[in-house]
This record gives structure tokens, C-alpha cells and sequence, in this order.
């Protein structure tokens, strides 16, 4: 049996991006973040609305947050604010966004940088998401310490492709970034025991899509 002294409302953000969710499927994922006291929502800007109109008072005592330039970081820079700005406009609390990769890998820092910095700009909490699997060393390396130095504290570690993140991953990731930055880790992520030992390993957050599984794990316990 896992042992469970976590704030798992507060830990374990529900994902919710699929695109070929029914209406009813989504209302029921909706009942389901109101039952279990989930506190954090990963979703598209498409489904900011109703998150909102389905959650009702609810969704004022979330974070909701919105992907952008998710999966696949192919936004040009020149739409980064107008996203932005009509993610905050329609109640998001935080951004999650994918940096173009490439940008470090052809040394260009500075613009690799900058995009970072035009997100920031909202002034909503910033989380960057990274794929450790899909990169290489020096530009995984370098991504983190570019994040850190423009202040970036949240970052988000696999997109849900590839392979989880494994123990060693996470305490390599934690000497890069230090204790003192949120991680959060997702994909793969399915029951309660990856749960717990993600949080045993000093991880700060998980995101996943299973989560009404998990939390039903829970109240077996």
C-alpha cells in the first residue's frame, strides 16, 4: 500500500486537451475535479471557456492553466501575445508553454531567450515544458539555466510522448534546478504508486488525464 501524506487535490493536476471528448465526457470530467477537490486543470485554449461555464463558482478557486504551443512548439513568436493575452482574458492563471528547441541547437540563444521573455510578459505564472528524452544534453542543459536565469521557478518535465521520466531523471533534474523551483512531471502517469514515488523523489506536481483513476485508488485506501 503506498503511503499517502500528500495534499493529492493540490499535487495531481487533471489534464484535460483531448479534442474528441464528448460534451458529456467533459462534464463528467468536470463533476469529477469538483468531487475530488482538484485544484489544478492543464487545458487548450479552446477548452477555457467551458472549463469555466461547466465548473461554474468552482472554477474561481482553481488554477486553471493553458497549453500553448503544445505538443509540437510551432508558434511563431509574433502570435505569442495575442495567445497569451486571450488566454488570460478567458480566465487562465498560468501559462504552460514549449519553447522551439531548434533555436538552441543552431546557437541562438538570444532568440531562444526572447521567446521565453515574450510569454512572460502577461505576467501570468510561466511553466516550460521539456521533453528530457527528446534532447540532447548540452541543449537540455542549456535550456534550464536560459529558464532560470530569466526567473522561470515552474517547469514541466515530458508532454506526454516518449518515455516517463525515471527516478534517476528526476534527481538529475533536481541538481540542475534546485530544490527551491516547482517540477512537475507528466506522461505515463496511470496509478497512484507512479504517484507517490514521483513525490517520494522530490517532485513537486503531476499532471495527467487519469486522474479520476487515481483518486479512485484513493478512496480505496
Amino acid at each position: 500500500m503506498p503511503n499517502i501524506e500528500y495534499e493529492l487535490n493540490e499535487k495531481i493536476h487533471a489534464i484535460i486537451i483531448n479534442p474528441y471528448l464528448s460534451w458529456e465526457d467533459f462534464c463528467v470530467n468536470c463533476d469529477l475535479i469538483r468531487n475530488y477537490n482538484i485544484k489544478n486543470i492543464s487545458t487548450s485554449l479552446n477548452y477555457l471557456t467551458d472549463l469555466k461555464n461547466c465548473l461554474g463558482n468552482y472554477s474561481a478557486d482553481i488554477n486553471i492553466n493553458a497549453l500553448i504551443s503544445y505538443p509540437l512548439a510551432d508558434l511563431p513568436v509574433s502570435f505569442i501575445e495575442e495567445l497569451v493575452c486571450f488566454a488570460k482574458d478567458k480566465g487562465a492563471k498560468g501559462i504552460e508553454y514549449i519553447p522551439n528547441f531548434i533555436n538552441l541547437s543552431k546557437r541562438n540563444l538570444e532568440t531562444f531567450a526572447t521567446e521565453i521573455e515574450q510569454v512572460k510578459l502577461s505576467g501570468l505564472p510561466v511553466s516550460i515544458i521539456i521533453n528530457k528524452s527528446k534532447l540532447k544534453e548540452e541543449v537540455f542543459i542549456n535550456a534550464i539555466e536560459i529558464c532560470l536565469e530569466l526567473g522561470i521557478k515552474n517547469f514541466q518535465f515530458g508532454d506526454g510522448f516518449g518515455s516517463p521520466l525515471t527516478s534517476n531523471d528526476v534527481t538529475e533534474i533536481l541538481k540542475i534546478i534546485g530544490s527551491q523551483n516547482q517540477i512537475k512531471v507528466v506522461g505515463g502517469i496511470k496509478n497512484l504508486t507512479q504517484v507517490i514515488d514521483l513525490f517520494d523523489n522530490g517532485v513537486s506536481f503531476v499532471g495527467t488525464s487519469n486522474f479520476c483513476e487515481i483518486f479512485e485508488e484513493v478512496n480505496v485506501y
